[in-house]
């Protein structure tokens, strides 16, 4: 590979200063991910069919078998596949600032070039996958007893699973919402990757909670869609992330 498509110099800091973000920063990276999604309308359409056929398949797989275990392995799948295709979208906005023409192959170049980090990154997110499913069992072992609880005691058992929910989602979205687009453009680790994530996202918290609002919203247009908006949706969301990416890591 030439030096265009060489990655940046591995950082010798357990994690990357980020900087501090204006709040209309996601909305900055929105427009640049639209950009993008013109500039390599084949390839962004490409992808999102893709996401589109998978989430009418698995769908189709939840209706005929919703069996717990076979709903519990699809969602091990895609904690597995999920960063396999992120990698593959970051590098058609990296593949542009270089100057080149975004191809597939280069995408799936960098998908495999990138291969330990991915799995060592779905392996993290998995385990905290399983510590949250626990602490949910824990949490539900308190609900009150008998056939009429008062009201008190729901608010209080919906309060604390609320909170608990809350703070494994958020824990879950720290580090994967700059780490993934990080391992693509430097030669770091998974684990350096989520902490300089977390570490950014906890320094821009209102910027990044509205960031999430915005993917949240743009992920269920995609549901209501029929799956059909997420051809547009999920490329706009992964060319829009590589930009926050650039954005925050100094």
């Amino acid at each position: 590979m030439d030096e265009v498509k060489e990655q940046k110099t591995e950082s010798k800091a357990l994690f990357a200063p980020s900087r501090r973000l204006e709040w209309s920063a996601p909305f900055k990276w929105l427009k640049l991910g639209w950009k993008d999604y013109k500039d390599a309308r084949a390839l962004s359409m490409t992808y999102g069919l893709f996401f589109a056929v998978c989430g009418l398949l698995v769908s189709a797989l939840v209706v005929r078998f919703s069996s717990t275990i076979f709903l519990f392995s699809i969602g091990v799948f895609f904690i597995l596949l999920g960063p396999l295709m992120a990698f593959g979208l970051y590098d058609v906005p990296r593949q542009i600032e270089h100057g080149e023409k975004p191809t597939l192959a280069h995408s799936l170049w960098q998908i495999r070039n990138s291969a330990p980090n991915q799995w060592i990154f779905a392996v993290v997110v998995f385990v905290i996958a399983l510590i949250w499913m626990r602490a949910a069992t824990i949490i539900h072992v308190f609900y009150p007893e008998g056939a009429h609880p008062a009201l008190e005691e729901l608010l209080t058992f919906f309060a604390v699973g609320c909170s608990v929910g809350a703070f494994f989602l958020g824990l879950v979205f720290g580090i994967s919402a700059f780490s993934l687009p990080m391992m693509v453009d430097r030669k770091v680790d998974a684990i350096s990757a989520s902490l300089s994530s977390l570490s950014a996202v906890m320094n821009n918290m209102g910027v990044c909670t509205l960031w999430a609002f915005l993917i949240f919203a743009l992920v269920v247009f995609g549901f209501a869609t029929a799956f059909l908006g997420f051809i547009m949706v999920l490329p706009i969301i992964g060319y829009a992330t590589w930009h926050g990416y650039e954005d925050v890591m100094q």
